[in-house]
């Protein structure tokens, strides 16, 4: 059961870094650097770049409600198109 909710989790992951990867290109009219998108963040960098307080996005890192990317065996880093993704996913069309 586990590995079910951790393969659904990894084509989820999947799915919406290549949404965010289109959207960035297609924003940027191809002029996006791929490498800059794939860089991984440190939390203070990360909360910089989503304009949250650092304390909200470890809570939110450990709810498992941010992706991140673990790194040894307690290091969390952050993926800036993942951040995108995430982003993207949260935010809500204006009502006309």
């Amino acid at each position: 059961m586990a590995a079910n909710l951790k393969l659904e989790r990894e084509r989820e992951g999947t799915a919406a870094r290549q949404a965010a990867l289109s959207a960035v290109l297609r924003a940027t009219a191809g002029d996006a650097k791929v490498l800059e998108l794939y860089q991984l963040l440190t939390a203070e960098q990360a909360a910089r770049f989503l304009g949250l307080a650092e304390p909200t996005l470890r809570d939110m890192t450990y709810r498992h409600e941010l992706p991140h990317v673990k790194v040894g065996k307690r290091g969390v880093r952050y993926r800036v198109i993942d951040l995108i993704g995430w982003s993207d996913r949260r935010s809500v069309a204006a009502a006309s």
